[in-house]
């Protein structure tokens, strides 16, 4: 999804960066900036790059959950899917999160490993009811590009 957003938009948002870094090499040529003013004003561009992309990020993520929600509401086939799947993961999580202790305190279940079983159903669930965005920022789209440039520069 990142990619299709970058070839989609990336060419303003790589304009933006290189024209700013630019003015901002050649001040620094010119002995007009030091070459930590240098590395703040790239730094912010970065910064303001990232933060465009999780704009439009974000919005791309509202209008595809949208449209997905549209077709649910004029197909049948989506609507029966939707239904076994709230249905499906809403068993997962009461089993996960009541009988599954349950057995345990009477020593019925030896041993469980559920992996990351409860964490996708509770983001499963959540795309299911409404909060497709959000899910999809937690899940396959985890993380913030903005953090991820911070890091880099802080190497």
């Amino acid at each position: 999804m990142f990619s299709a957003i970058i070839s989609s938009l990336g060419g303003v948002f790589i304009n933006k960066f290189f024209d700013g870094a630019l003015q901002a090499f050649t001040a620094y040529q010119n002995k007009q900036i030091s070459v930590e003013e240098l590395k703040d004003r790239l730094l912010g561009l970065m910064v303001n790059a990232a933060r465009d992309i999780e704009v439009s990020h974000a919005d791309t993520l509202a209008k595809t959950y949208a449209s997905f929600m549209d077709a649910l509401k004029v197909t049948p086939i989506l609507q029966r899917m939707w239904a076994w799947t709230v249905g499906t993961q809403l068993f997962i999580l009461v089993w996960s999160q009541f009988f599954v202790p349950l057995l345990f305190a009477y020593s019925i279940l030896p041993n469980w490993k559920a992996g990351t079983t409860g964490d996708w159903a509770y983001l499963l669930l959540g795309a299911c009811l409404g909060m497709g965005p959000l899910v999809l920022r937690n899940g396959p789209g985890a993380g913030s590009i903005a953090d991820k440039l911070k890091a880099i520069a802080a190497k």
